[in-house]
């Protein structure tokens, strides 16, 4: 009988060490599965760092999500590359106003009018700004898409290959308000406060100058192409009206409301401008500009040219409506009205 009791409580014995060594194997494995495991989607502790510091944009379309930071962008447009460029932000892809055959932008100083000599990259090109490659940007694979709002029909297609916010920039200072959402986006608040510094205190310091020059001055502002009949008259809500008005002109606008504003030569004697700005738009050139107006014995007869106050810029500028734009064009004309030739300038950017 004792043998019999003993050999029973040394399985019994067995038995529990056996229970306890599963029990400790049990714990084990689930603070492994606790401590080593992947985090579940969608938990705070589970976000890669691209998911983190996310930001909800609020632009044209809807409101779009950003997370990280992004650091190949694309531009789909000159207004967003000016923007991106004084905060001081390359691009890795443009779409740009004017046909581009080349596939890069590899001397962007040359291709890129007024905005190039600011470009370290030599960012991808994407056609069209009014039919931006979709292949070519996935190709690019971007963190970021930056428009406009007429793009809106490609904006689904375009988030589908990454985050995509477009604005409005058309008038004569939406690109401040622009400016503003992409910079958040960058982390570039700071940037972007001095750029509206730099560009009030540059206003300010042109008024004073030109104060002599300017005041009580009416002024017209032209798109002139190369077939004059096709020109128009600019309106006070462009970009360079709204600068000029900044400057303290009294900008014309005979026409306002007239979303044609069609050019007509027999009226323009009739206007009272003081001064005459000449934009040459299409594929017209300011040495042809000058040329045509020079020709024309009634373009010769209004006052302000018999004054010698008729200037001519590159009608480029108020594509480009952002901040560097508006520096070059302030440049541009308190140079010319402070020079004794107004009608000498060049057509390469000197800002």
């Amino acid at each position: 009988m004792s043998g019999a009791v003993t050999s029973e409580g040394s399985v019994l014995i067995q038995f529990d060490r056996l229970l306890q060594r599963w029990g400790i194997g049990v714990c084990m494995f689930v603070l492994t599965v606790a401590c080593g495991s992947p985090i579940a989607p969608g938990s705070p502790e589970s976000a890669s760092p691209a998911q983190t510091n996310c930001q909800t944009i609020e632009h044209h379309v809807e409101t779009t999500e950003v997370c990280g930071q992004p650091q190949t962008i694309a531009a789909l447009s000159p207004p967003l590359l000016d923007i991106m460029l004084a905060l001081g932000v390359q691009p890795a892809a443009y779409a740009t106003v004017d046909l581009f055959t080349q596939n890069q932008f590899d001397r962007p100083a040359e291709q890129i009018p007024f905005l190039g000599e600011k470009i370290t990259s030599q960012p991808v090109n994407l056609g069209s700004r009014d039919a931006p490659s979709q292949e070519v940007l996935l190709r690019v694979d971007p963190h970021l898409i930056l428009g406009e709002n007429y793009q809106a029909t490609y904006y689904d297609r375009f988030s589908n290959i990454a985050p995509t916010l477009l604005f409005n920039t058309a008038g004569p200072d939406r690109w401040k308000q622009v400016m503003m959402p992409i910079a958040q986006v960058l982390g570039r608040e700071m940037q972007a406060q001095q750029v509206l510094e730099a560009h009030a205190q540059r206003i300010a310091s042109a008024q004073s100058a030109l104060a002599p020059v300017i005041t009580q001055q009416k002024i017209l502002a032209l798109g002139i192409d190369t077939a004059i009949a096709n020109s128009f008259i600019l309106e006070r809500q462009d970009f360079i009206c709204g600068l000029l008005q900044d400057l303290g002109f009294q900008v014309l606008n005979p026409e306002e409301g007239d979303s044609s504003l069609n050019f007509s030569l027999e009226v323009l004697p009739q206007l009272g401008a003081d001064m005459i700005l000449v934009m040459p738009t299409g594929s017209n050139t300011i040495a042809n500009a000058k040329q045509q107006w020079q020709n024309n014995p009634i373009l010769q007869s209004i006052p302000a040219s018999k004054a010698g106050k008729v200037y001519f810029m590159d009608y480029e500028l108020t594509r480009i409506r952002g901040p560097i734009a508006a520096e070059v064009f302030i440049s541009q004309l308190q140079t010319q009205l402070t020079d004794r030739s107004p009608s000498a300038i060049t057509e390469k950017s000197t800002f």
